[in-house]
């Protein structure tokens, strides 16, 4: 009898650890080397990448868990960056110049090419402004602490004139375009989607960026990311090089892919994906100068208040 009963309880013994083992054996080829949280905003090369699973196929088969998390502004993705609670992030220039102007600490480790094309002042088409002189007293939305304010800081004083000679209306996108589309404001500074979707409905566009100011998206990491696990930023960016480059030669899938989550028609994405390069490179020096450039600016016109040493901030895979 004691001899069935210590049979019973080495096997029940037996069948406890199994359990252990293949328990452990579980979580290490889930996640083993820690979870990789992916912040993004709805941009061709983002969401195309989210979807196709491709980079996180390969991250989860290097032992990452992976999450996705979407944001809707370049300030609020990067307060989450700074703050660790996101690894990877993707931004404008100048959100990103007020984020280190703040304090908050990122690397810079990939940009798009410049697209000055794809942002710029609008117009009603029946608008009597023909020019930027002709600014002077109107009523100009913008988005504050943006690439819209400093470009139309740089416009106006172009056109001898500055930001207390007009009457400044401080809207986000999406309340701007209904502001300007009722009449109650007479110009409005913004970037695409926004700036093609409302020239496809008859509005006329008074000045670009090109010329005037670079305009770039740019791709971040944390500090710890790169210090712990260089690999995986490594990939990132060759992944949206990638579909970057598929979207150059067509840009269809993704277009159609935006207008679902954006409700913004895929013709007028395809319009907005063609007048851009969408591959992302590793940092190289032109993305580091058009930053600098901007820095500049931005300390000159007031709107930030601290110079910054960009070589504090910027990784590429050569510096390892």
């Amino acid at each position: 009898m004691n001899h069935h009963k210590n049979r019973h309880i080495l096997v029940l013994f037996l069948i406890i650890m199994l359990s252990l083992i293949l328990a452990a054996c579980g979580s290490s080829a889930s996640g083993a080397n820690g979870e990789i949280n992916i912040g993004y905003q709805k941009g061709g090369p983002t969401l195309t990448l989210k979807n196709s699973g491709e980079f996180q196929e390969e991250l989860e088969e290097l032992g990452y868990t992976v999450t996705w998390s979407e944001f809707n502004t370049g300030s609020s993705i990067l307060e989450a960056l700074n703050a660790g609670s996101i690894d990877l992030a993707n931004a404008g220039d100048i959100p990103s110049i007020f984020a280190l102007d703040k304090g908050s600490d990122f690397q810079y480790i990939a940009s798009e090419p410049s697209a000055p094309e794809t942002e710029g002042i609008l117009v009603s088409e029946d608008s009597s402004i023909q020019s930027l002189e002709d600014l002077k007293g109107k009523r100009v939305a913008y988005n504050n602490a943006s690439i819209a304010q400093y470009l139309l800081i740089k416009l106006l004083d172009s056109a001898n004139l500055s930001i207390d000679d007009i009457e400044t209306v401080n809207l986000n996108p999406p309340d701007a375009s209904l502001a300007f589309e009722k009449g109650e404001v007479d110009a409005w500074v913004v970037w695409d989607p926004y700036f093609a979707d409302a020239e496809a409905r008859g509005n006329k566009i008074l000045h670009t960026a090109e010329d005037v100011v670079p305009y770039r998206s740019f791709y971040f990491a944390t500090s710890e990311l790169i210090d712990k696990d260089p690999e995986v930023v490594e990939l990132y960016v060759k992944h949206l090089a990638k579909v970057g480059k598929e979207i150059n030669e067509d840009p269809s899938e993704a277009s159609e892919l935006l207008e679902g989550e954006t409700q913004i028609p895929a013709a007028t994405w395809e319009t907005v994906l063609n007048k851009k390069e969408s591959d992302a490179q590793f940092m190289d020096d032109q993305a580091i100068v058009d930053l600098e450039i901007e820095a500049a600016d931005l300390l000159d016109i007031g709107l930030i208040e601290n110079e910054i040493d960009f070589s504090d901030y910027i990784w590429n895979p050569d510096s390892e």
